[in-house]
């Protein structure tokens, strides 16, 4: 998991969470139920570009805190945790299309770099010249039926 309870009262407060889990009949329950889901929702746009999950880094702590206490609103937040909910599944948007870059305390060895960063599955920068098939490509090709 990208954060823990302790980094979502370091982020939001105490108060704040605890009023939070008392939405719920297992709060400590609710609250771990929330992170997980929120680091899973996270693997899944991270993982088009990187193997999840990716040692934890400050900016990542805050995008599930954020995604966690949207979460455990039961998906009622308004205001202020529905925006940055928003703007946190955008981020990851933008991540996994390549527009956004995860960013790392300290430069990554290539060690690191080799485990981190997922490998294109087709060669980058590989030409095809491309060809338009008529009818007398198609006719030379086997019928299935």
């Amino acid at each position: 998991m990208y954060a823990t309870r302790d980094d979502l009262i370091s982020h939001f407060s105490e108060l704040e969470i605890s009023q939070l889990e008392s939405l719920h009949e297992d709060p400590l329950a609710a609250t771990a139920k929330a992170l997980k889901s929120a680091s899973g929702k996270m693997d899944s746009f991270l993982s088009t570009r990187y193997n999840t999950p990716i040692a934890k880094t400050d900016n990542l702590e805050l995008v599930c805190c954020n995604i966690a206490r949207y979460l455990l609103y039961k998906n009622d937040a308004t205001g202020e945790p529905e925006d940055r909910y928003k703007e946190e599944i955008a981020w990851l948007k933008d991540v996994s299309a390549g527009r956004a870059n995860v960013t790392f305390a300290q430069p990554l060895t290539p060690d690191e770099q080799q485990s981190t960063y997922v490998k294109p599955a087709v060669p980058i920068g590989s030409s095809y010249p491309g060809q338009i098939f008529g009818d007398d490509v198609f006719s030379k090709m086997p019928s299935i039926k």
